[in-house]
């Protein structure tokens, strides 16, 4: 099979990113297939933690710098392996979360920002080419890639969460999987509630259809929630910002008897006082982390159906020759940026 060597963005140090050519990318097979990247976008969480020497892991399973960064390309498929039957060439397809096979010199995590993603037994050695997701008609190049965020939010709430028509759900933390989760919990036929600390991210979640937001930078979180819930506390709780101090919050502020989903990444050690939490208060905590093709192709539906707002979630486009400065207005400016994409 043909090698592909191509660019790709690179943290070569924390805040700092560059574009790199010449990256070899991982080896086709017969099950893969190559999609050339058109756009690439930036995730908030993830990818800023990594970029401020936040790794996600200990010892020998931290990442390591240079790394190759992002897990959200979406681009034309160039070419299809004989066995792969899913996609053909000339269609839109979202790459995401490849793992090996990548250059040696880089640490691939998780290789989302590269000229050309190849999805193989190589890369993938459990999904392969079917890793890779068609992009239905309807949805812009620029914005698929955010269905690998709803995926996210998609796994959570089908999984674990699992709300009820008229339950009351509390999302805290509107970025881009949490703007998802809400949605998707409304979709359900539940009662939403959402929370940020930027009121920029509250007005974009009243423009994907959030009736009901709290500014907790203005007004204590517990207060409002006691406020809208006449006391009684959600019935679901989902904490996507990450933050243990947060998720503790929501063991005291959830109805007893009521759930509790943790959609962040805690990087730090989340400490609970057993008794007057989850056995006290006869809670249920529930986790997720990533997402499946399956999920992304969902998520990819209900975009094309209309059935998910999406496009105010992407707050700007860039050359990828502008990574660096991307990467800086990304960190620098949360109440102005959702997120951004890479145009290749």
């Amino acid at each position: 099979m043909k090698e592909h060597r191509g660019k790709a963005v690179v943290f070569t140090r924390p805040r700092r990113a560059e574009v790199h050519d010449g990256v070899r990318f991982p080896e086709m097979d017969d099950e893969g297939v190559v999609i050339r990247t058109r756009y690439s976008v930036i995730s908030r969480g993830t990818e800023l933690d990594l970029y401020t020497n936040q790794m996600h892991g200990r010892g020998e399973n931290a990442q390591w710098y240079p790394l190759l960064p992002g897990y959200l390309p979406c681009g034309e498929v160039i070419e299809v392996g004989s066995k792969l039957t899913h996609l053909k060439a000339g269609e839109l397809a979202i790459a995401s979360n490849l793992f090996a096979g990548f250059d040696e010199r880089y640490c691939c995590a998780w290789g989302g920002h590269c000229e050309y993603s190849v999805v193989s037994r190589h890369s993938h050695p459990a999904h392969a080419g079917r890793r890779a997701v068609k992009v239905p008609d309807g949805v812009a190049a620029r914005h698929a890639p955010l269905a690998v965020l709803g995926a996210v939010a998609r796994k959570g709430v089908e999984m674990k969460v699992r709300p009820g028509a008229g339950e009351t759900v509390l999302v805290v933390g509107q970025g881009v999987i949490g703007n998802f989760a809400a949605q998707l919990c409304r979709l359900a036929g539940a009662r939403v509630i959402v929370a940020d600390l930027e009121e920029s991210r509250l007005e974009i979640s009243r423009a994907c259809g959030m009736e009901e937001t709290v500014n907790a930078s203005a007004e204590p979180l517990a207060e409002a929630v006691a406020r809208l819930t006449d006391g009684r506390g959600p019935d679901v709780a989902i904490d996507v910002t990450g933050e243990p101090s947060v998720l503790a919050g929501l063991f005291r502020l959830t109805r007893p008897g009521g759930r509790v989903h943790a959609q962040g990444m805690y990087l730090q050690e989340v400490s609970l006082y057993f008794p007057e939490t989850l056995f006290g208060r006869d809670l249920t905590l529930s986790a997720t982390c990533g997402e499946q093709p399956a999920d992304v192709a969902a998520v990819l539906a209900l975009m094309a159906e209309g059935r998910l707002v999406y496009k105010p979630l992407l707050s700007d486009v860039v050359p990828v020759a502008s990574a660096a400065e991307a990467y800086q207005r990304v960190h620098d400016r949360p109440d102005q940026l959702m997120t951004l994409a890479l145009e290749w």
